[in-house]
């Protein structure tokens, strides 16, 4: 488990291609909010984003658009996306599993080669909900590098509003 590379196809590489600081790197012209650092930096976090506001999303095959996050990145972040695909699985309520049918999908199931495809396909819906998520709030209004900061202090403070957290 997150040791390949992992495509996102669709709307969701046009999203995270978008989001990530890595494009404007590479690509000076691109038009690109770059406020994540890397596209494996958002696959870590947007399944959380997802989570927290119960936003899932199917894998878009509406355009030939894609993009690969190499098996080294998520290699390289594999303790942080083992620890974001178990939280998921254990505060997912999409389904009527009690406490214990929770426990076991997020720390047992792993050797069950169906079931872990079906876990990990969970992780993705809101791994994808939370790309969806993400780029709707930084397109919404804002076009130059100093809206895109803006909406950063936007995000953080409405997470902080909807989670009661402390910044």
């Amino acid at each position: 488990m997150f040791n390949n590379d992992y495509e996102l196809k669709g709307k969701h590489a046009t999203y995270i291609r978008f989001l990530s600081a890595t494009t404007n790197r590479l690509d000076k012209t691109a038009k690109a909010a770059g406020i994540i650092n890397t596209a494996v930096d958002i696959y870590a976090i947007a399944p959380l984003i997802g989570l927290a506001y119960n936003k899932k999303a199917a894998e878009d095959n509406s355009s030939n658009d894609t993009y690969s996050i190499l098996a080294s990145q998520i290699i390289n972040h594999q303790a942080d996306l083992d620890f974001a695909f178990r939280l998921v699985l254990l505060a997912d309520n999409s389904t009527e599993l009690s406490s214990d049918e929770k426990i076991d999908r997020a720390f047992r199931q792993d050797e069950q080669p169906e079931k872990l495809a079906e876990n990990l396909e969970l992780f993705h819906q809101y791994m994808r909900g939370g790309i969806e998520w993400l780029y709707d709030h930084f397109t919404d209004g804002a076009t130059t590098r100093e809206d895109y900061l803006e909406k950063v202090y936007e995000v953080v403070n409405l997470y902080n509003e909807d989670f009661a957290i402390s910044v």
